[in-house]
């Protein structure tokens, strides 16, 4: 009978084990894509995800096509990647990258309840290695980082909310007085809740994501607000963000943020502003990396930052695909 009850309880263990270590199951990513270029971009993330991203690599890939009948996506089609029509006003495919928050909630929606971790990667982001630091694994609702630059967007502390702030935080009940404050990553500056959102992690079931698309849908047509202070092209383009930070300030406790390491969010473009302490030797230190436009726009970009072997060569190949 102990033999018995030991076997059982050895297939239990083994069983949990087994399903602790299959990331599959419980880990998806998500993207957009636009543009041509975007295209041939998620093309190379995709191809970063199934090479490098470890016990990772098969996970289902979620691209919300925001122009399906100009960008097709078929060089994106392939084993466990899922091509989307975007369920959105087509109103906002015209303001500055709004469509992220659209495509974040529809994938949401979809994977509600079936995973615990939904992972956001923008086009020009590339895997280099496992991005367990975005794996949530039940303990944490979002993983992310501080935004690298306060670009007269970002409130310092104490400050109270303007007029671009101000119905963000009432939507949310935000006291800025007692809002915890975060570090900018690259001019190091004490600001409140202000986060980038090039690369992610959420809990699907929280519904994040669906909070993000109505708050911002609001302010979207909101003619007075877009004309008294969306104001400048910076204040339009980063609205996303400012918006999903005041959700994320409001409903996710500080003990269920997982700090996103700059080495799973690697802001390429950024590396020169970077403080010493916070640069790295070579990409190979990298999980994720922020290349941005950097692969349309430096033909030189292989020279920015060391590369070793393997990855110099993987990365090589990659970028020649990407230019094809």
């Amino acid at each position: 009978m102990k033999k018995i009850t030991c076997f059982i309880l050895s297939a239990i263990l083994t069983s949990a084990a087994l399903h602790a270590v299959n990331p599959p199951d419980q880990f998806a990513f998500v993207t957009f894509v636009s543009t041509g270029e975007q295209e041939r971009s998620v093309r190379a993330m995709i191809k970063s995800i199934r090479e490098n991203a470890g016990e990772y690599n098969n996970c289902k890939i979620y691209v919300v096509l925001t122009q399906p009948d100009e960008i097709t996506g078929s060089s994106l089609a392939g084993e466990s990647v899922e091509l989307l029509r975007p369920e959105m006003d087509t109103v906002f495919l015209n303001y500055p990258l709004a469509v992220k928050a659209f495509a974040a909630s529809q994938v949401e929606q979809l994977v509600k309840g079936k995973i615990q971790t939904l992972v956001w990667l923008d086009p020009g982001v590339m895997v280099l290695d496992s991005p367990e630091d975005l794996d949530l694994k039940g303990r944490y609702d979002v993983s992310l980082r501080p935004v690298s630059l306060v670009n007269n967007i970002g409130l310092s502390a104490g400050i109270e909310p303007n007029d671009y702030w101000s119905p963000i935080y009432k939507a949310n009940t935000l006291n800025y007085k007692t809002v915890q404050t975060i570090e900018t990553v690259v001019d190091a500056v004490q600001i409140q809740p202000y986060y980038n959102c090039e690369i992610y992690s959420v809990d699907p079931a929280l519904g994040l994501c669906r909070e993000w698309e109505a708050q911002l849908s609001e302010l979207l047509r909101d003619e007075s607000y877009q004309q008294n202070a969306c104001t400048t092209p910076l204040r339009r383009l980063f609205l996303h963000q400012a918006v999903l930070s005041g959700i994320v300030a409001s409903r996710v406790k500080a003990s269920r943020i997982k700090a996103l390491p700059l080495t799973c969010s690697y802001p390429f473009n950024q590396h020169d502003q970077l403080a010493e302490e916070k640069k790295v030797s070579t990409l190979n230190e990298l999980s994720a990396v922020i290349f941005d436009y950097a692969w349309s726009s430096n033909p030189m970009w292989m020279e920015k930052i060391r590369i070793d072997e393997p990855l110099r060569s993987w990365l090589s190949d990659t970028y020649l695909e990407y230019m094809q």
